[in-house]
C-alpha cells in the first residue's frame, strides 16, 4: 500500500511539474446532482431557486489523493425565460499538494421550438485559480531515497486566469439531449517555464424517460430513465451510462463507467460499477454514491464515495411537488404563454 501512495503521490507532483496537457478535469458521478457543473444550460432549471452542495472522496483506500467540492446556488426568473446561477468547485489533489479553484458566474435563455420542445443555450464565465505547495511534495519513494525532481524549484506557484464554458440542450417531457464546451479560453498554467494549457472539455449528455405509473390522486408518479454521459480531454474518452427508478420518496440508480469494446494498452476500458441511492424530503433531496472500482486499482483505491444535498426554494405562485435531482427539473414558465402562467417541465 505504501509503494501504491508513492506512485499516487508521483503522479500528482509529476502533473504539477511537467503541466497538465494530459491532465482531466474531475467527474461527479452523481451526474444531475451537479446540474451547473455538467452544463450552464441547467441554469434556472427549477421552479424558484436551487442551492446544490457535492463533495467526492475519490480512491479513499489511499491517503491523501482526490477531493472535490462543489457549491451553486441557480434561479429561474420567469420574466425573461431565463435562469442565472453561481457556481463555485475546488479539486484538492495530494492532500493540498495541487488545488484548483473556479468561481464562475452562469447563465442560460430558454427557447420554445414548439409546444413541447424546448432549446436552452448556456454560458459560463469563471475566474480559476491553480496552486502548488512545494513544501508537501517531498515524499521518500520505496528505495528510501527522495525521488529526484519532487524538491525542484517552481518558478510559478499558482495563477490566475479567467475560463469560459458553453453549452446547449433540447428537451421535451421525456427526452434530453446536450452538449458543453468547458477551457474555451487558453492560458498557460504551468508552475515551470514550459508553457501548458488545460485542454478543452466536450461532454454529450441525454436520456430517455418512461412513466410506467401516472401519478394520479392517491398515489405517486413510478418511472425508470436510462441517461449517458460522454467525455473527451486531450485524448482521454469517457462514457457514463445508467438508470435510474423512482417512486417517492425514494431513487436508486445504477451506472457503468468504461468503454466497453474498445482495447488500448494505455486505456482503461473497465473503469466503475456506480450504486446511487437518494432520498426526498420536502423541497430537500439527499443522496449518496459508492464507484465499485473494476480496474487494476480494485482492491487498494476503496472505490469513491460521494455524497449530495439539493434544496429548493419553491415558486409559491406555482402549485407543484418539486422532484429530486435526478428528476433535475421541475417547474417553469412556458416561453410560449404569459409569464403569469406555467406548465410543468420534467426531464425524468
Amino acid at each position: 500500500m505504501k509503494l501504491l501512495n508513492n506512485i499516487i503521490i508521483l503522479l500528482i507532483a509529476g502533473l504539477a511539474v511537467t503541466g497538465t496537457s494530459s491532465a482531466q478535469d474531475v467527474s461527479f458521478s452523481q451526474v444531475y446532482s451537479a446540474p451547473l457543473y455538467l452544463s450552464p444550460s441547467f441554469a434556472g432549471f427549477t421552479n424558484g431557486g436551487r442551492v446544490a452542495l457535492n463533495y467526492r472522496d475519490q480512491w479513499p483506500g489511499i491517503s491523501n489523493t482526490f477531493r472535490t467540492y462543489a457549491l451553486s446556488y441557480d434561479q429561474y426568473l420567469a420574466g425573461f425565460n431565463s435562469g442565472i446561477g453561481l457556481l463555485v468547485v475546488r479539486d484538492d489533489q495530494g492532500g493540498g499538494q495541487l488545488v484548483t479553484q473556479d468561481v464562475g458566474v452562469v447563465y442560460a435563455y430558454e427557447l420554445g421550438i414548439t409546444r413541447d420542445i424546448f432549446v436552452r443555450p448556456g454560458l459560463q464565465f469563471k475566474y480559476s485559480e491553480r496552486k502548488i505547495d512545494p513544501s508537501r511534495l517531498s515524499q521518500v519513494g520505496p528505495d528510501g531515497n527522495i525521488f529526484p525532481w519532487i524538491n525542484a524549484e517552481f518558478p510559478v506557484e499558482n495563477y490566475r486566469k479567467i475560463d469560459a464554458t458553453a453549452s446547449l440542450m433540447v428537451y421535451s417531457d421525456f427526452l434530453w439531449l446536450g452538449f458543453t464546451m468547458d477551457h474555451l479560453v487558453k492560458n498557460d498554467i504551468g508552475f515551470t517555464d514550459i508553457e501548458t494549457s488545460v485542454p478543452i472539455k466536450t461532454v454529450v449528455y441525454g436520456g430517455w424517460k418512461y412513466v410506467y405509473q401516472e401519478a394520479s390522486r392517491g398515489r405517486d408518479e413510478q418511472s425508470a430513465s436510462l441517461a449517458f454521459m460522454y467525455r473527451n480531454q486531450a485524448g482521454f474518452n469517457q462514457l457514463d451510462a445508467g438508470v435510474y427508478w423512482y417512486t417517492n420518496p425514494i431513487e436508486v440508480g445504477l451506472w457503468y463507467r468504461g468503454l466497453p469494446g474498445i482495447s488500448s494498452e494505455s486505456l482503461t476500458t473497465n473503469d466503475a460499477l456506480i450504486f446511487s441511492l437518494g432520498i426526498n424530503v420536502g423541497t430537500i433531496h439527499l443522496a449518496y454514491s459508492y464507484d465499485l472500482t473494476l480496474s487494476g486499482l480494485a482492491g487498494h483505491s476503496g472505490g469513491a464515495n460521494e455524497f449530495s444535498l439539493i434544496y429548493r426554494f419553491a415558486n409559491k405562485s406555482v402549485k407543484s411537488k418539486p422532484r429530486g435531482p435526478i428528476p433535475c427539473s421541475d417547474t417553469s414558465a412556458d416561453p410560449g404563454r404569459s409569464n403569469s402562467r406555467s406548465r410543468p417541465r420534467k426531464l425524468f
